[in-house]
């Protein structure tokens, strides 16, 4: 049995969604990627828990910087500058093609996303420059949002204004895919009612799993699922039981939900929030302890297909057809 959920997991394209590894870079020096490090991600670590793909996040926090988008661009240059650092183990995929590429080299493929629709500075042209720079999935709002798009601890009327549907367009026709993790209700609702694009919530749990105002209602789980997006299962505590004690146990919880309620695995994928949590389930304590999911599917009965749509095709689907 051992053998063989570790032969599932290492034959599967691991994706993970979400990782914060910047916003711990830049309050720590020593936090590189080339380095065996105490926070939760590094290259070594990335390859023991055979993470193929992995997306960066970043961020800046709402009340820090006058100019997030210039910041923006400074944590961009920094992350493709520890990149660099990493000897070839890691490079930078832009599209699908890259991706296959990169992995089949067994290197690590780094995707760039932005957090937080603070970071376009309230200007569709920064979007474009994003793009260029690597932005391929851009997570509309932080907890507190902008005012154009309403965040988890905004006001819940707090919707989606008329330049958060200009954001939306622009998304849409370059091809950057739309994450809306952190959405509140309301906003969430607007987005789908405004476009019927694929739309992505890269680090969320279900509600009916857990009543924590970060996860998705089982209606905007259903509706994702049936515009053909993904939902990347998260592992913070607070939003798999509402404590600071979690197992894998719990990250399951959440996985079988949303499978028995949309009848299939195609939505579910996988957003650890690494280095965005302080605290983590048992189990799963950084990036090299992604096999012990694989096992806990394994042991619940999964299909060796289902696994490795969990692992990474759901994602790597979704990032082929909107990113190319």
């Amino acid at each position: 049995m051992e053998n063989t959920y570790k032969k599932i997991h290492q034959s599967a394209i691991v994706v993970d969604l979400h990782n914060d590894y910047m916003e711990e870079r830049v309050h720590h020096s020593e936090h590189r990627l080339y380095a065996n490090n105490k926070h939760h991600t590094d290259v070594a670590r990335l390859k023991e828990g055979g993470v193929n793909v992995q997306f960066f996040v970043i961020w800046t926090r709402p009340d820090e910087h006058d100019d997030h988008f210039s910041r923006s661009l400074e944590l961009i240059d920094i992350l493709e500058a520890d990149i660099a650092e990493c000897k070839g183990e890691i490079e930078i995929a832009k599209n699908y093609n890259d991706i296959i590429k990169i992995v089949d080299k067994e290197k690590i493929a780094a995707v760039l996303c932005l957090e937080g629709g603070q970071l376009i500075g309230n200007d569709i042209e920064n979007i474009n420059k994003l793009y260029q720079r690597g932005m391929r999935y851009l997570t509309l709002a932080w907890n507190y949002g902008t005012d154009w798009c309403g965040g988890a601890n905004d006001n819940e009327n707090k919707g989606l204004a008329e330049f958060g549907k200009q954001v939306i367009d622009c998304l849409n026709q370059l091809g950057v895919m739309i994450d809306v993790s952190h959405v509140n209700k309301k906003s969430l609702e607007d987005v789908l009612n405004y476009t019927d694009a694929t739309v992505i919530a890269t680090h969320s749990g279900a509600y009916g799993a857990n009543n924590s105002k970060r996860n998705l209602n089982d209606e905007h789980i259903k509706e994702i699922a049936r515009r053909g997006g993904v939902i990347g299962s998260v592992f913070y505590p607070y939003f798999l039981n509402n404590t600071d004690k979690a197992t894998i146990k719990d990250v399951m919880n959440h996985i079988n939900y949303i499978r028995n309620l949309t009848g299939n695995v195609d939505c579910i994928a996988l957003g650890s929030d690494f280095d965005g949590i302080d605290i983590t389930p048992v189990g799963l304590e950084n990036v090299s302890k992604f096999p012990n999911l694989t096992k806990a599917l394994f042991d619940e009965g999964y299909t060796i297909d289902e696994i490795t749509k969990i692992l990474g095709t759901n994602a790597l689907r979704v990032f082929k057809n909107i990113c190319g």
